[in-house]
């Protein structure tokens, strides 16, 4: 109960107050509205300044933001011009981007002259920088940041070797995100349930790590001798026909991992369809391999249950089946199946070092139990530990022994304490004994690699740290490079983008299998993983953002190609493959995981879209639509006779809708021609359709309409046309680029202290063309990465 009690009360009373802040502030964010105030009591020593200012906004503004009318949601005659406070800023500084712009006032309000829109701007400016000193002292001397599950899983993995599986029912409690973020400060809150998942989780790895009898790792080889088996060339093998699995094992212990390696062919059939293999969640690919050719594949495990299948549905007689035709060829594809071998429990070297050294040879010897347990300790919570830390802990093993219990199982309940504990479970930035608005060498060394592998430092960046060079430019350069040149930086290249492009969403709403019967789980994996794959392409060799937007590339496997209609890669994994015109694909819009988030399952969604691209792409936030605007009636007799684009255009004549239509719609029309799961079309259907088109053709069609015009002026025909211009705005994408880069690497939101440093930034990566790698690498060194 104790380790319980001091979960629930770390988050001080500090700490509280910043949560609401930041979560008032997430609030006001959203308001794309222009943010005006006509309250300036606190600013009476500059009357002059201040009287400017709020005749401008009575001239303007006020029209449209009093206790009488409230555009974009907010009320302009309670906004307090108190720059200190943090929240205010914040919304002061979205005055100064919309009046900034130009986006406000509207068109088709009077416009101001120049010169007053300058001074407006001015003044606004200076008294955000005024604030800017009284904001930070308000900010608590102390910053705690909850580890999200996967950090979580990571960091016993690479800490104790132990493998814990974060998406498996039960073992914690999904974390929520902010705008796709997983590792938000402010989100990842605890309450009694977390801290009983967390307690749990600490006495399931504590028990893997430190086990009363260790065992050594075995292996098993099995052939599977009850599966159907083909007789040909004196070998006798498994078969595994379309639609048909075979377990590999059963009831693996928690946190345990099984190391498996499978020799087996993969035979095409007589049309030329290659067997998939299937074994969730570890591999999902095409196999071709001759008979006399086999293929070993080998990955590690966690899963308590593991079963290899062959994705499809057999025709084959299922009493008596023949794979083979008279003429020798295949009717369907099939694997063949030589061996299965497992080695269980698995344990890299350095993972077996690391449990062999945690727990002292001599229980009896209390200046070996003292050593062993402070080193591990350090390691855990990620920073220097005093005597009196350690001596807490060497207190339960004591008292542990003297109920009776063995010295391993004494310790490991130490172990199972450290890992409960506060400073396990969060990463610890500031210090109550000195203000400072610095991080230190340890902090920064967490910092750098919760960023970039997603869990604890390693050695060398303990030892950086512990040294006092870390921070100093040329070891923090070295240390750089040697983390991105390690394995564990595949965790970056895979959680950066898929909670940046919020890929979470693709299959949040499973597409109608009536409608979209080519679609299935095999197909939505290999989506998701074109879009990481990309990603891991473009930073692996350093490539420029502008391959975000429009490429003539892509990373696909044979699965994918085929649903593109693309040319099969060579091989069945993902390959990067040139892309030509006809094929209607490249960048990150045209791919399918990105065009089927933004959709419902039924039908594509052009506002969904044009939303996606406007905030993850161009960093723009779109308010919610006005509550009394009434929804799209696509169910009415006479929908049948316009598409929804025409309905949608239609809506946004509606004057509450129409400022922020022509911002997003022209964005999600340019993809007119792609559907709900992504695939090209050459006619549009009715607004009231939600099938296929009927083979009779009574269902009307109409040309597609893929024509745009932006809020500037330019026109576009379609998607490729779209991101050309978009290309234009790569510096705006850019910069919107590294504020997502700065919301992942720091755990919260930006806010308007960060902005000159955001757009430092991105200018230095201006000169390399914005190439990613040089990007991630200079946000690392600037003054931001170190800002407490």
């Amino acid at each position: 109960m104790g380790v319980s009690a001091e979960l629930v009360a770390q988050i001080t009373r500090s700490q509280r107050k910043v949560l609401i802040v930041r979560k008032r502030m997430k609030y006001f964010l959203t308001v794309a509205a222009l943010l005006l105030g006509t309250f300036f009591a606190n600013h009476r020593a500059h009357a002059g300044d201040a009287k400017g200012v709020e005749s401008f906004f009575k001239a303007h503004c006020l029209r449209c933001h009093d206790d009488k009318k409230q555009s974009g949601d907010f009320r302009l005659d309670t906004l307090k011009a108190n720059f200190a406070d943090a929240e205010m800023a914040e919304r002061w500084s979205e005055v100064l981007l919309r009046i900034n712009s130009g986006e406000m006032p509207p068109k088709k309000e009077p416009r101001p002259k120049a010169t007053e829109a300058a001074a407006v701007v001015e003044w606004i400016a200076t008294e955000i920088k005024k604030g800017e000193t009284a904001r930070a002292a308000a900010r608590g001397p102390v910053t705690l940041y909850r580890l999200s599950r996967q950090e979580y899983a990571n960091t016993v993995l690479d800490l104790l070797g132990v493998h814990i599986n974060p998406d498996q029912p039960g073992v914690f409690v999904e974390d929520p995100r902010w705008h796709g973020f997983e590792n938000t400060g402010f989100m990842l809150r605890l309450s009694p349930a977390h801290v009983e998942k967390f307690v749990a989780a600490a006495e399931t790895v504590a028990g893997i790590a430190v086990p009363e009898k260790p065992k050594p790792p075995t292996k098993t080889r099995v052939s599977g001798s009850k599966q159907p088996t083909l007789e040909r060339n004196g070998k006798s093998r498994n078969l595994v026909y379309p639609g048909q699995g075979r377990p590999i094992y059963r009831d693996l212990p928690s946190g345990t991992a099984a190391k498996v390696r499978i020799q087996l062919s993969g035979l095409k059939s007589a049309d030329g369809k290659a067997p998939r293999l299937s074994i969730e969640p570890y591999i999902n690919r095409e196999v071709v391999a001759p008979e006399d050719q086999p293929i070993t594949l080998e990955f590690v495990s966690t899963a308590a249950n593991l079963t290899l299948r062959q994705l499809g549905e057999t025709k084959l007689d299922k009493k008596n089946p023949q794979p083979f035709a008279k003429d020798g060829s295949l009717r369907e594809p099939i694997l063949l199946i030589d061996w299965i071998e497992i080695e269980t429990p698995y344990l890299t070297k350095e993972q077996a070092d690391r449990q062999a050294e945690l727990v002292p040879k001599d229980g009896d010897n209390l200046d070996d139990v003292r050593k062993s347990l402070h080193r591990f300790i350090e390691r855990a919570w990620r920073r220097p530990v005093d005597t009196a830390e350690t001596d807490r802990f060497l207190k339960v093993i004591a008292s542990e022994r003297k109920a009776g219990e063995s010295f391993r199982s004494a310790y490991r309940s130490a172990v199972s304490a450290v890992l409960a504990s506060k400073d396990f479970l969060y990463l610890r930035e500031g210090s109550i004994k000195e203000r400072r608005d610095r991080i230190d060498d340890w902090e920064l060394a967490s910092r750098l690699s919760y960023m970039l592998w997603g869990s604890m430092p390693d050695d060398a960046l303990f030892e950086a740290a512990r040294t006092g060079e870390l921070r100093k430019p040329e070891s923090l350069r070295k240390q750089v490079a040697r983390m991105i040149a390690d394995p564990k930086i595949a965790r970056f290249t895979e959680a950066f983008p898929h909670q940046w492009l919020e890929l979470h969403k693709v299959g949040m709403f499973p597409p109608d299998r009536k409608i979209y019967p080519e679609y299935d789980r095999s197909l939505e994996r290999s989506m998701i993983q074109e879009t990481t794959g990309f990603f891991a392409e473009v930073f692996n060799n350093n490539l420029s953002l502008r391959e975000f937007i429009l490429s003539d590339w892509t990373v696909i496997d044979p699965r994918l190609a085929a649903y593109y209609g693309l040319p099969t890669p060579n091989g069945s994994d993902f390959a990067k493959v040139k892309l030509r015109p006809e094929d209607h694909r490249g960048g990150l819009l045209r791919q399918a995981s990105i065009l089927s988030l933004t959709s419902d399952g039924t039908r594509h969604r052009p506002i969904h879209r044009g939303v996606w691209i406007a905030e993850v792409l161009y960093g723009v936030t779109i308010p919610p639509p006005p509550p009394n605007v009434e929804p799209l009636n696509l169910l009415r007799p006479d929908a049948k006779k316009s598409t929804l684009r025409m309905e949608l255009d239609a809506h946004a004549t509606n004057p509450s809708c129409a400022a922020c239509h022509r911002k997003i719609d022209p964005l999600g029309f340019a993809f007119e021609h792609y559907d709900a799961i992504g695939r090209w079309r050459d006619v549009d259907r009715s607004s009231a359709a939600t099938g296929v088109f009927n083979k009779k053709g009574k269902e009307p069609v109409f040309p597609i309409n893929a024509k745009g015009e932006l809020a500037d002026g330019r026109k576009f025909d379609g998607a490729e046309a779209l991101q050309k211009l978009m290309v234009q705005d790569i510096d705006r994408i850019a910069e919107a680029f590294v504020e997502k880069l700065a919301t992942y690497a720091l755990r919260r939101p930006m806010t308007v202290d960060d902005t000159a440093e955001l757009k430092r930034i991105a200018v230095v990566c201006r000169e390399s063309d914005y190439r990613l790698k040089t990007l991630i690498e200079t946000f690392v060194y600037s003054n931001l990465m170190q800002k407490r």
